[in-house]
Formats: structure tokens, sequence, C-alpha cells
């Protein structure tokens, strides 16, 4: 075995392995917010890892430029996605009692406060 076969397979069973490890903390967390934060971390960092040791595989060519690409995706758009879920949740009030300390909902309460000088109802936050 050389040394790429060995890195390879480091990086794949490193990416299998915090995929695995996403599913587990999605199914095994209370609340939303932790399920979402298990699911970015781990299929973020294990989509990553398992791009990279296809990359190592391949060796350099046409294909890794593609598995860079997919790999900029998936750390720009899950991050992105996932913010996008939270605030959905906690501005339809999913927020559950596990959660002690709640600035956005400060927030929000201070946008409604200015926003009822606004010429638009207020409801619109």
């Amino acid at each position: 075995m050389d040394t790429t076969s060995i890195l390879a397979g480091i990086s794949l069973f490193g990416g299998t392995f915090f995929c695995v490890t996403a599913v587990v903390g999605v199914l095994r967390f209370p609340d939303l917010y932790t399920r979402l934060h298990a699911a970015t971390k781990g299929v973020t960092a294990g989509s990553i890892l398992l791009l990279l040791g296809v990359a190592i595989l391949e060796g350099f060519g046409p294909i890794v430029g593609k598995l860079f690409l997919i790999g900029m995706f998936f750390i720009v758009t899950n991050p992105i996605a996932t913010h996008a879920i939270a605030r959905a949740a906690c501005r339809k009030d999913v927020c559950t009692p596990q959660v002690v300390v709640d600035d956005y909902e400060e927030f929000l309460e201070r946008l409604r406060h200015q926003s009822r000088d606004m010429e638009y109802p207020s409801d619109h936050w």
C-alpha cells in the first residue's frame, strides 16, 4: 500500500464517521436546534472529507476541480440553509423550553416596537 491509498482511506473513513454521527445526532438530540447543529456540522465535515478522499484517489485531473466546486457548494449552502431554517422556526414560535437564553426573541421584540412607528403594519415582523 502506498501513502496516497492510506491517506484516502483515512479521509474516506473519517467522512463516513462524521456522516454517521450526524445521522445519530439527528435521531437522538431532543430539539430542532441541536438536530440542525448536528446535521450541519456532521454532513458538512463528512462530505468534505469524502470528497477529499475521492480527490486523493483520483489524482490530479479534471475530476478534482469538480470535486472542489462541489465541496465549496457544501461549505457555502449548508450553513446558510440551516440558519434560514432555524430563523424561520424561531419566528414561528417553534422555540422549545430547552432554550434557556433567546437573544433573537429580544431582538424581534425591539423590531416590533420600532415597526409600530412605521407606515406598514407591525404584524409584518
